[in-house]
């Protein structure tokens, strides 16, 4: 047994450092052609987009500014949106609902504030907002109910958003005949915004909606 040699053994080892080693280069040609490729996104195509779209939506703006017309503004701000992506098209997008309602068109206006998105707490709730409208104006007073709540989430205890669009759910809620439901929303802004509740007259609403509840 002491005689046994341990060649194989060290053959073996030194099998499995060689193994080793390739695995590892060929993991660190993946990793850097991956880096290549974010560099490549980053530098060659997203920076050059970025500013493109940037000075895109800059002439919107000037135009929204200065001519002060609403159709002019409207096609330049459509124009960045289909041809311009990352925050430029993303406003841009936003920027034409808003013009649409005003105008009217409903239904045009929801499909440009659903592409929209933000993080934040006070532009996301607005866009939810705007989409609620857009769907009580449509005569979807689910969908808008639903739209309201998320504007309430994405507010995130703002003391002025989360009120006023806990007041824009009660009025919908109400008009599908859930005045109790509308009664605990008014009552919530009692309770959580005092201020609000007092200055926008809730307790009357909230009163009115009970009685009908009953």
């Amino acid at each position: 047994m002491a005689n046994e040699p341990i060649l194989p053994a060290e053959e073996t080892s030194v099998q499995d450092a060689t193994k080793a080693r390739k695995i590892m280069m060929w993991a660190s040609i993946a990793v850097a052609a991956v880096v290549i490729g974010v560099l490549l996104y980053i530098f060659a195509y997203k920076q050059p987009a970025v500013a493109k779209g940037n000075d895109a939506i800059g002439d919107a703006d000037r135009i929204a500014l200065f001519e002060g017309n609403d159709s002019t503004a409207l096609a330049a701000y459509e124009a960045v949106a289909a041809n311009h992506g990352f925050a430029a098209g993303n406003r841009a997008a936003l920027e034409s609902a808003i013009i649409l309602y005003r105008q009217g068109d409903y239904q045009k206006a929801l499909d440009y504030v659903s592409k929209f998105s933000a993080s934040d707490n006070v532009v996301s709730p607005l866009a939810y907002g705007l989409k609620g409208d857009c769907l009580v104006n449509l005569d979807k007073l689910d969908d808008a109910v639903k739209a309201f709540s998320k504007a309430i989430s994405a507010a995130d205890n703002n003391p002025q958003l989360v009120p006023y669009f806990l007041q824009k759910k009660a009025v919908v809620l109400a008009a599908q005949g859930k005045f109790g439901e509308a009664a605990q929303a008014y009552k919530e802004i009692e309770e959580k915004y005092p201020f609000y509740a007092q200055r926008a007259g809730i307790e009357g609403r909230r009163i009115q909606a009970e009685a009908q509840a009953k």
